[in-house]
């Protein structure tokens, strides 16, 4: 049951639609609020987190840099391989948990680093259409990332949708989704603020 909640990881979708979106709280914790919204043209939701921590940009990117150590701590994730990098790009194979009867997941993705004109940086994450070496990969998935400095705190937002390819209900998924970034965001504030 705890992995029906899975959140389905479902991971990220597309960025541009998330000024337009229309939010709803589904969960404040922690000082974590996660929100859900409807994705036009797609039958499951997307999610945005927000928190603010006191940290530093720079150590925020030391952990979401380290990909292959998402499993230690990124809600739903069973292995990730870091494919290629570059200063300011990844590429990245990143497995999904899904819960029994369902397969894992997977997806070839690429992170993409870009700095904004407000001084924030932008993580873009973004599935591609490479072929996975698994069984089942996701239909589409992407989202992003964004951090703004504000003082000596660092606002955190992450956006994310993506589409399972195994037919999973969307009963199952949606009012679920608002767990895996509230479990990856509190887990992140453990190793930014120990």
């Amino acid at each position: 049951m705890k992995y029906l909640l899975i959140g389905l990881i479902l991971v990220s979708c597309g960025p541009n639609s998330f000024g337009q979106q229309i939010w709803k709280l589904a969960k404040k914790e922690q000082g974590i609020e996660v929100y859900v919204g409807a994705v036009p043209n797609s039958e499951y939701v997307a999610f945005k987190a927000i928190m603010t921590l006191k940290t530093t940009e720079n150590e925020a990117l030391k952990i979401l840099k380290d990909v292959e150590k998402y499993p230690e701590w990124f809600a739903y994730t069973e292995s990730v391989n870091l494919l290629k990098q570059s200063e300011n790009e990844q590429y990245f194979l990143m497995e999904t948990d899904y819960p029994f009867p369902f397969s894992n997941e997977c997806m070839n993705y690429t992170m993409t680093f870009q700095r904004m004109e407000n001084e924030g940086l932008k993580i873009i994450v973004a599935g591609t259409q490479s072929k996975a070496h698994c069984k089942y990969s996701l239909k589409k998935a992407g989202g992003y990332l964004l951090l703004e400095p504000e003082k000596e705190y660092l606002k955190i937002t992450y956006y994310f949708h993506s589409e399972p390819s195994q037919g999973i209900p969307k009963g199952l998924i949606n009012p679920m989704i608002y767990k895996m970034p509230l479990q990856t965001f509190i887990a992140l504030k453990k190793k930014l603020q120990p």
